[in-house]
């Protein structure tokens, strides 16, 4: 399922010379550093950094979450920056689409409506919502377990619930914060697999991990330090080379 909005030639993300400094009391916190970087439609990006390298402050601001303090940073060709709290809103629920580690499912509400919930904020609502929820379960391989709460799912089909939820505005890109921490290593694979057959469906994917071999099944490179992006390379013989 791809989004039809921008052109093709429009980048998904651009970000120019980007910079977020927080401040904490008296002192300045400088979280990214004029970072600048293109991701096209289409591409299946991983994000990887240590813990305070800024990666997570690019992913909020991938995510619309935030804003940049100088530098833009455009989604589909739109500079967050210009947007209101609002239009904000707007664009994360009709434009990205959210994975995260701890899947974040409404335990006592079916697969089926929680893939169902971000239609409820969606404008013009779409004429059947159950069968849309449905084709974005039977995409991710839930065809049987439609009816079935969170509890009496496998950890493995609760994020493949959160994946479905995640397609189910039709967006432009699906941002995956760290989406297989709380899975072990089979059911991780068969996440990241999921995530590879999205990606060869056209599906634009950006995922934030902080393990080179989850990485490693992305295309595409982006290692932030310091609040400096360091690193802009393809995962081909990413593994070969960090074991050398």
């Amino acid at each position: 399922m791809t989004s039809e909005g921008a052109p093709a030639q429009v980048p998904v993300i651009a970000a120019r010379n980007l910079t977020k400094t927080y401040q904490l009391g008296e002192q300045a916190v400088h979280a990214l550093r004029d970072v600048s970087f293109e991701i096209q439609r289409g591409e299946f990006v991983a994000i990887m950094g240590p813990s305070g390298s800024g990666k997570s402050t690019l992913m909020n601001l991938i995510g619309a979450l935030d804003v940049p303090s100088s530098g833009q940073l455009c989604i589909n060709g739109t500079d967050i920056a210009t947007l209101s709290r609002d239009e904000l809103a707007g664009l994360r629920n009709h434009t990205i689409g959210f994975v995260f580690q701890q899947f974040n499912l409404l335990a006592r509400t079916t697969a089926l409506d929680n893939v169902k919930l971000p239609l409820t904020y969606s404008e013009p609502r779409p004429a059947d919502p159950d069968a849309l929820a449905r084709k974005c379960l039977e995409q991710v391989g839930l065809e049987g377990r439609m009816d079935h709460v969170p509890s009496r799912l496998s950890g493995g089909q609760q994020q493949r619930v959160a994946i479905a939820r995640a397609l189910v505005n039709s967006p432009s890109l699906i941002l995956a914060d760290e989406p297989t921490g709380a899975l072990d290593t089979a059911t991780s694979l068969e996440i990241l697999n999921l995530f590879k057959s999205l990606n060869a469906q056209g599906m634009t994917i950006i995922m934030v991990t902080h393990e080179l071999d989850v990485a490693a099944h992305a295309k595409r490179l982006l290692r932030v330090r310091d609040g400096k992006l360091v690193e802009d390379r393809p995962v081909h013989g990413l593994l070969e080379e960090s074991a050398t």
